[in-house]
């Protein structure tokens, strides 16, 4: 894509940053203030929120495979790899010190032992995004020389595939009980390489080359809003009435998720260049941040929840989205940290 940025997918980038944030500020709440008034807030934004990841992989999908540099195996190990390891590396290495200082105290052993075991699991369950992300990278020239020389009704079956064997099967596995999901279970060894995130990764190049003139606006404001509100319905009364063992509860909400993300990401591209300046100028400024603010969120969130009750998920949220900016702006001034911590 061109060196120019593209309003529309910093805009999709900052809002699925600040929705993860804020889905990591309210699990206390979710997971046991069940009775407060804040409770029923929670779970809906929550709801609302669990595009984020999707949109950020669509979004990279959208720069790797539309870029003509992905197939170049030098740009990819020197510049993009190192681009996205080197920090997380870092990262995960002060994650293990501060998680396990805060925690249990000062344990050498400890902390080198989570180290250690960076490529079986991530220091902190944040950071499990990049671990699929990094294998998308890694088959990058692969799936660009695929998408490249793939017509659009080869795209479109992929895509298909992807949707009945990893979200609407895998859906009916983590909405059935045990013994009936069982059948619906992949059996391990049959597991195709495209994954559960593999598919958005190529979802949003596909959406990425509908041209905005062809997107019906008011089709995916009423498809999104429909649905949205279908799924913050569904898991509202499985999670109220306690039916997470009720078969298929959260079932409508799984196979909604890929159809929210393409709506939303079509709303937004659909207003590429109508964008009040402002508003551009501010996305712009904060999109270059996004990778580090994930990246550091879980320890400012920790922070946030000892200084103020980890329940008021809306202040924990005030007070970490903005530590979170302010300190990895100041870093990006940094040159030395700009290039390895973010």
């Amino acid at each position: 894509m061109r060196n120019k940025r593209v309003i529309y997918i910093d805009v999709i980038r900052d809002v699925a940053m600040l929705a993860v944030v804020f889905v990591h500020t309210c699990t206390n709440m979710i997971v046991s203030g069940q009775g407060s008034r804040l409770w029923a807030p929670a779970n809906i934004l929550e709801t609302v929120s669990e595009v984020a990841v999707p949109l950020f992989y669509m979004i990279s999908g959208v720069t790797i495979l539309n870029s003509s540099r992905t197939k170049d195996l030098k740009y990819l190990f020197k510049h993009r790899l190192v681009r996205i390891g080197v920090p997380f590396v870092i990262w995960t290495i002060i994650s293990a010190f501060f998680f396990q200082i805060v925690g249990d105290g000062f344990k050498l052993d400890l902390i080198l032992k989570k180290i250690a075991m960076i490529y079986n699991q991530p220091v902190i369950t944040a950071y499990w995004f990049l671990y699929p992300l990094l294998g998308f990278y890694l088959l990058s020239p692969a799936i660009k020389t695929f998408v490249d020389g793939a017509n659009k009704s080869t795209i479109n079956y992929i895509l298909i595939l992807w949707y009945i064997t990893n979200i609407v099967l895998s859906g009916m596995v983590n909405s059935l009980p045990p013994e009936m999901g069982t059948y619906f279970n992949a059996y391990g060894n049959g597991l195709m390489f495209l994954s559960n995130m593999g598919g958005y990764f190529i979802l949003g190049y596909k959406l990425s080359n509908i041209a905005k003139e062809k997107i019906n606006l008011k089709l995916h404001v009423s498809i999104f809003s429909i649905g949205m509100l279908v799924a913050i319905i569904n898991m509202y009364i499985v999670a109220r009435y306690s039916l997470q063992q009720m078969p298929l509860s959260g079932f409508p909400t799984s196979i909604l998720l890929p159809i929210l993300a393409s709506s939303l990401f079509l709303i937004l591209k659909k207003f590429e260049g109508k964008y009040p300046v402002k508003v551009q100028v501010v996305v712009e400024w904060l999109a270059p941040l996004t990778y580090g603010i994930y990246l550091i969120h879980g320890i400012v969130i920790a922070l946030a929840q000892s200084i103020v009750n980890p329940m008021n998920y809306i202040a924990v949220f005030g007070i970490s989205i903005v530590v979170c900016i302010i300190s990895v702006w100041i870093m990006s001034k940094i040159p030395l940290v700009n290039k390895y911590f973010m």
